[in-house]
Formats: structure tokens, sequence, C-alpha cells
């Protein structure tokens, strides 16, 4: 293979557009390990369970259906999604193209594959047997014999999210929007894998084999959070993502340390603006063999599916102050990995947070979407929220707390 013109495999140039290259690195992922993790069954999920339940059914019954399903965009996204999902990936081939044999070449190539596809941010860790689902793990041939796993890590539509209080009708399509290039992009990059003659499988809604948070964290692109999921250092938790599980022998990256644990000690305002009160406002437990906040997640999806003013909530998601207005690439330009000045960016949205009672100016004038629910086989206008009530809400919680 000729590295005239390839350099940029062999060196440490910064790859996509985000800085990943400057996080600090540790050995170990700033979830403290206590005991060995087990694999868990899709069916575990609190939603699943919910949905199984006398109250889950009554809630579907009286909202019409699966939440995804209610508005007409979410339910567009949710179809498409799913026919993403079936997408027939190509037979692997009978023999393998000449790759070189340097996993960190190989890495860099896969990784640059990934920005090519549209990825904002993309990392690799050796696949966790207790990532992977237990379902898959019973399957014969599947991603439990997998060695590696490429994470795709795609930012929502901010500007979105600040036009939303966070339990909207736009908040589940803002999902999906992400949702939707995750999934071409796993295909897209398992098939290319597959062609080269390496096993290779996309891990994408619709066709999950893999608890997605666990990669985010072994691959270096979060952090456990207060919220019960990984937090970005550039992308706070308004990102989605996929996976590409294959053989291919790659460099892995290490887990990243960004002071997160420290941080979200202190700072309890996903807590306090949970609608539904589900975040912890406590220390850390022990749960599955490492140290998390406790969060309610049946409360959380019970939230889910009584919401009246919208189709999912990711209230957390909006107020959490690294959901930050500087996160773009070019505010990162001349930045020189120092947490401190992380910290302080995210210090100035807190503030700005709590001088706007936890409201954005865009959501008071830049709502472009209809408010529109479907009612048996027609679609209608369904409710809105209502701010004056919020507010009010939130100044007698201010007075009970004082």
């Amino acid at each position: 293979m000729d590295y005239k013109y390839r350099e940029i495999l062999l060196n440490e140039q910064q790859l996509g557009p985000y800085p990943l290259e400057k996080l600090r690195r540790v050995e170990v992922p700033t979830t403290k390990y206590v005991d060995s993790i087990k694999s868990r069954s899709a069916s575990e999920s609190a939603m699943s369970k919910v949905l199984k339940s006398d109250q889950g059914k009554k809630l579907l019954s009286a909202q019409g259906g699966m939440f995804f399903d209610r508005d007409p965009l979410c339910s567009t996204f949710s179809s498409l999604q799913n026919h993403i999902a079936q997408f027939q990936l190509p037979e692997i081939a009978g023999s393998k193209a000449p790759l070189p044999d340097d996993p960190g070449v190989l890495a860099r190539h896969i990784k640059s594959l990934g920005y090519f596809l549209g990825a904002d941010m993309v990392g690799i860790c050796k696949l966790p047997e207790s990532a992977i689902y237990r379902e898959a793990l019973e399957k014969e041939g599947n991603a439990a014999f997998f060695e590696n796993a490429v994470v795709l890590l795609n930012i929502k539509k901010t500007d979105v999210i600040r036009q939303s209080y966070g339990r909207e009708w736009i908040d589940d399509p803002c999902s999906f929007q992400a949702y939707q290039r995750c999934a071409c992009q796993a295909q897209v990059m398992a098939g290319y894998l597959r062609s080269l003659g390496w096993r290779s499988e996309p891990s994408i809604v619709g066709r999950y084999s893999t608890l997605m948070p666990q990669l985010v964290i072994e691959s270096g692109l979060g952090e456990e959070s207060r919220l019960g999921i990984p937090l970005n250092p550039f992308a706070g938790a308004a990102f989605k993502v996929s996976a590409v599980l294959t053989d291919l022998p790659l460099k892995t990256d290490m887990p990243i340390d960004f002071g997160l644990q420290d941080y979200c000690a202190k700072c309890k305002i996903c807590a306090e603006q949970c609608p539904t009160q589900a975040i912890s406002h406590s220390e850390k437990v022990e749960y599955n063999g490492y140290m998390k906040w406790d969060t309610d997640s049946r409360k959380c999806a019970v939230g889910v599916l009584s919401n009246k003013v919208g189709n999912i909530c990711q209230r957390c998601t909006k107020v959490c102050p690294w959901n930050r207005r500087d996160n773009r690439p070019d505010d990162f330009k001349t930045w020189d990995g120092s947490i401190e000045a992380l910290h302080a960016s995210v210090d100035r949205q807190a503030e700005r947070l709590r001088g706007n009672r936890y409201a954005e100016p865009e959501e008071f004038c830049e709502k472009w979407w209809f408010p529109f629910v479907r009612e048996g086989d027609r679609i209608v206008e369904g409710s809105e929220f209502d701010y004056e009530k919020h507010f009010s809400r939130m100044e007698k919680a201010r007075e009970n707390a004082d």
C-alpha cells in the first residue's frame, strides 16, 4: 500500500470536526466498576416493562398508540427508520481485500470513513460481552463473536432543541432525525467492511444488538452523567449513536475524563427540572456492577406515555448546561484541551438558564412546527405547552424550598 499521499493515516492529525484528540484519556472509565457487569435483555428496559403493564396499556389506549406514532412527522421518521433497519447488507466476500495489517492505520481509515458519511464524532472500543443484549448472545453467529465496535455519534439539531420546552411535538422527531443519520452511516460502513471480506453488522434502532451507553463510554465519546446516560464534552446529551460491530483488527480508543463526575455531583439542574422527578438528587448507588446516579426509569417512561403536549420528553437534555451555545466545531479551534475552559463554558450556560427561568429566548418566537396529532384516521390540532402554568409551578416550588 502506497502511503505517499496517505500521511493522514499515519499521523495523529485531528480527523473529525471536534478535537477528540485533545481530551484527557484514562485507563478505565470514570464510571466506577465495583463488580462484573452482566448482560441485559432488551425486554428489561423500563419502557418495555411499562408497556407490558396494565398502566402502560391504559396509557397507550388513552393516547391512541405508541408515542412515536402520535404526530405525522415522527411517525414518518419511524416508518423510514424501520425500512433502513431492514436493508439487506451485501454478503461477506469470500476472500479478504489486501488491507494494511496495521490496526492504527485501519482505525484512522475507518474513522475517516465515518466522518465522510457524516458522523460528528467516531470512537472505537473492544466490544464488551456485557454490552451485548442477552438475546444476541444467545443467537448463534451474532454480535457475541465480534471483536470491536465502531461508534458513530450524531449531534441532534440543537437549534430546534432550543426552540422547544423539551416535551413538545418536535422533540421525538429531533431524536429520529439523528437516528436516521446514525442508521444510514452504520449500514454503509458495515456493508463496506463485508465487501472487503470482514464480518460486520450494524447495531441501530430497529435492529439493536448492543446497549449503546456502555459503548459510548468505552469508546471515549462520553462519561456517565446524573441524567442516567452518557454526556459528551462537546454535545452534552444532545446526540444519538449507532455502532458497527466487526472483526476487523482496529486500534481502540481509551475512555475520557473531562471532570464530569465532579460537575454532575454538584450540578442538579436536570434533577430540579425533570417534569416527573425521575432524576436523582442524591449520591450514586450501585447498579449492575457499577456506580451511577439512580434514575427512576419507570417514572420517566410513564411520563413519556402520559405526555399530553408532545410525544416524548427530552427536558433533561434541553436544560443540561453542557448543551450550550458555544459548542460548534469553530468554538474549539483554539481550545488547548483545558478542562477548566470547558467547565467555565458550561457554568456560563448554567447562569444563563437560571437567569431566564430555564427557558431559551427562541422558545417564544421560533416554534416552526404545528402541534398536529393523530386521532384515529384524522390529524387534529393537539395541545401545546403552557408556559404560564410552568412558571407558576416553578415559583411555588422555589417558595416551598425556601
